[in-house]
């Protein structure tokens, strides 16, 4: 017996239409020529008409663009556009016996008592079929086990549609993961009837690209390419659909904190940037200095000599940023939280940004043996320094002498 002429019919929104899509072709034909009962000498496109009331169709005009687009480069799959000419929705067992009718007609014009046939309703023909010169073509649904599935939807279809489909012209099924068509057909009496016109297709490479991902991807402004055709994705673009470019989720202007503050934050900007390089190298911290202070002689110094007093090394010092950005010295033991304005201007002026918390009391320091003989830090980068942030500044600890 020789093997049967099959053209395979795809019904669908292709909204849009995917690599996947173009993909269930290439592997039902593959399969079907490798049973060799079946010879695929063509396949076709029918996206669904807009009165198909799907969420987020796109119109048919920009869908059938697009799939034209998809098939620039296929040499046996075409668009059939008759689907969305219509008036209104089509049923799938009425887009399969328009087209195995109009086959039929130019297969065998004489027997259908048609002289001449109108070559616009049939443009979607393959070019294999006009040159063919045999008995029948027949035309079999492709679709994936969803679509299969679909089936034992109650409402969804009636039986005598599944029965015109399945009965009448045959499926052939790319399953998904997940799926177990067999156990399906199985539970149905309608489908184990026709199961010898059912073709079920294992997709070893599993490829789970969809419509309704890929459209959610573009509302996000993600990347499509190597999903759907490069062609497909500058109509999308060129065209605004499915939201490409209204909403922008992954520019720097939405995207600049990840992270949700904690409710114990306090919000605090700081006058200038806490870079440990900018904190060695500020005037603050500088080491041209003569004299040496003590910790209780910071109350007592002039306007001048206040740099003096906080820049002698090892000694703990608190200062506090105020949310006006103002800086105060707190003298360590002090009962008196009162600071001089002089103290206060000349901290502002020197663009420190740290909110140094006590360190270790002035008993301590003297009384540890082991920074008896520390020599003097010259740079953050010679020791081990660290910076511990707080809702109240910036904690500098370390294990050396090292000013602060």
């Amino acid at each position: 017996m020789p093997p049967i002429k099959v053209i395979l019919l795809a019904c669908g929104s292709f909204n849009p239409p995917t690599n996947m899509h173009l993909r269930m072709f290439e592997i039902a034909r593959d399969h079907l020529h490798r049973l060799g009962n079946h010879v695929v000498i063509g396949g076709l496109i029918s996206p669904v008409h807009d009165g198909y009331g799907k969420k987020d169709l796109e119109g048919a005009t920009h869908r059938m663009n697009m799939v034209r687009l998809a098939l620039q480069h296929s040499e046996w799959i075409k668009l059939s556009d008759w689907e969305c000419k219509q008036e209104t929705w089509s049923r799938t067992k009425q887009v399969l016996q328009y087209h195995q009718n109009h086959v039929n007609a130019l297969l065998h014009p004489a027997k259908n008592n048609l002289d001449k046939v109108n070559e616009d309703d049939v443009h979607w023909v393959p070019d294999d079929v006009r040159n063919y010169c045999g008995d029948s073509v027949q035309i079999k649904l492709l679709c994936g086990a969803d679509l299969l599935e679909s089936f034992g939807t109650p409402g969804l279809w009636s039986d005598d549609d599944i029965e015109a489909i399945v009965g009448q012209h045959g499926l052939v099924v790319i399953t998904r993961s997940n799926t177990n068509p067999n156990e399906f057909i199985y539970n149905s009496d309608v489908l184990t009837k026709y199961m010898s016109n059912i073709t079920i297709v294992t997709e070893w490479i599993q490829n789970e690209v969809s419509s309704t991902k890929i459209r959610r991807a573009l509302r996000r402004s993600e990347s499509v390419k190597y999903l759907i055709p490069d062609r497909v994705i500058d109509y999308i673009h060129k065209h605004n659909l499915y939201g490409s470019k209204n909403i922008k989720y992954l520019t720097a202007e939405f995207n600049s904190n990840f992270l949700t503050p904690s409710p114990s934050d306090v919000p605090m900007e700081s006058p200038s940037p806490t870079n440990c390089m900018l904190i060695c190298n500020n005037t603050l911290f500088s080491r041209s200095y003569e004299k040496r202070l003590s910790i209780d002689t910071v109350d007592s110094v002039t306007k001048t000599n206040v740099l003096n007093a906080v820049r002698h090394p090892g000694q703990a010092v608190k200062i506090i940023t105020e949310s006006n950005g103002e800086h105060k010295i707190i003298k360590q033991g002090s009962d008196s939280k009162e600071v001089r304005k002089e103290d206060k201007k000349t901290l502002k002026n020197s663009k420190s940004c740290a909110n140094i918390d006590e360190l270790h009391s002035k008993s301590s320091v003297k009384s540890s043996k082991s920074n008896a003989n520390l020599k003097e830090c010259k740079s953050c980068d010679e020791n081990l320094i660290k910076f511990i942030f707080t809702k109240h500044g910036i904690q500098v600890i370390s294990d050396v002498e090292t000013i602060v």
